[in-house]
């Protein structure tokens, strides 16, 4: 059975997390087998039957608790995250780490609007924004809170890379 994958906003420094406790902390929760891929808050997870938002919730709630930080939690099933990749326009370009995918927590009531002259390319759809960083990431200012601001929801990105293996482990 598929499975659903969780991720955690802003996981690293100062609210960096074990992820062994995580994946304890998650099972404790009844989210059952719990499985966690680098160390960037990304879980894939069984859900039990509950909705994203509700599994969003016991995990936020479960984190807080275990850890003390109350980070942000996106959760898409493995069939949102599959539609997700499959509608990416930039999936198929070679360097797929500078590719990103911006997961929103919502459907932005806003649409979005690109600063004039930069090199990066950015698409919103539906509760997605897919980014092409031809550049890199590092020096773009177009990072994941820049989204946020001007599209009024919150959001955390993982690369090209990291979808596709979070697709292969919540199959």
């Amino acid at each position: 059975m598929p499975r659903s994958v969780a991720l955690l906003r802003g996981v690293g420094g100062p609210t960096a997390l074990k992820m062994p406790v995580l994946r304890e902390v998650l099972a404790s929760a009844g989210l059952g087998e719990v499985d966690t891929l680098q160390v960037a808050g990304n879980v894939v997870l069984d859900d039990a039957g509950r909705s994203p938002d509700e599994a969003a919730v016991i995990i936020r709630r479960a984190v807080r608790e275990a850890f003390g930080f109350d980070l942000s939690v996106i959760v898409r099933t493995h069939a949102e995250l599959v539609d997700s990749h499959a509608r990416n326009p930039f999936a198929g370009v070679p360097e797929g780490r500078w590719v990103q995918t911006v997961f929103l927590d919502s459907r932005p009531a806003v649409s979005l609007a690109l600063p004039d002259g930069i090199p990066e390319e950015a698409v919103l759809d539906g509760r997605e924004v897919f980014a092409r960083y031809p550049e890199g990431i590092g020096g773009s200012k177009l990072q994941a809170g820049w989204f946020e601001k001007r599209l009024g929801v919150t959001g955390t990105a993982r690369n090209a890379n990291t979808v596709a293996k979070l697709i292969a482990l919540s199959r």
